[in-house]
């Protein structure tokens, strides 16, 4: 026997090398599946992260929003309709940039978004021309109305977001 493995010692260590190297690419092959899953796990939670912080940032504007009107709402009171005008501006604005980010499954949120855009662009307009004359205190209460059915939707908006309602975090 001892002749044998003198006379075959070099195939033998090639023997078992080939048996070393298949087994280290199985094992590489294995690994690899492993970083490839642990890879794929890690890109769904970056998503995840990624899309909570959009929402996060949704529910802050849309909070904005929400304490913008009551602004509105304020200077309607005390007649101070030039500066509910360009507060009127910044609304619209506001709105617009929560529609900006959107992601395309949240439709419904664009949609009643931009409904609320709609009827600030319509409550704006019909104070930018009124400013010249009085505006008198049954247009201020129902200009106060249609904003506070544009508030209740904002906030319907950021509570089918799951986060609550906005109104309700800031006490």
């Amino acid at each position: 026997m001892i002749d044998f493995v003198a006379d075959n010692w070099g195939s033998l260590a090639s023997a078992a090398g080939l048996v070393v190297s298949f087994a280290g690419i199985g094992w590489a092959i294995i690994e690899s599946r492993r970083a490839r899953a642990a890879a794929q796990a890690a890109r769904a939670a970056a998503n995840e992260t990624r899309n909570d912080i959009a929402r996060h940032l949704q529910a802050v504007d849309l909070e904005r929003a929400i304490a913008l009107i009551q602004r509105i709402k304020l200077l309607h009171d005390i007649g101070r309709w030039e500066a509910a005008v360009e507060q009127y501006q910044l609304l619209r604005s506001m709105l617009s940039h929560i529609i900006a980010r959107c992601s395309e499954s949240q439709s419904g949120l664009r949609a009643g978004l931009a409904n609320a855009r709609t009827a600030v662009t319509g409550i704006e307009n019909f104070v930018a021309e009124r400013i010249g004359n009085d505006i008198e205190d049954r247009d201020s209460s129902r200009l106060n109305r249609r904003l506070n059915r544009i508030q209740s939707d904002l906030e319907e908006l950021a509570g089918g977001m799951g986060l609550g309602n906005p109104q309700e975090d800031m006490e």
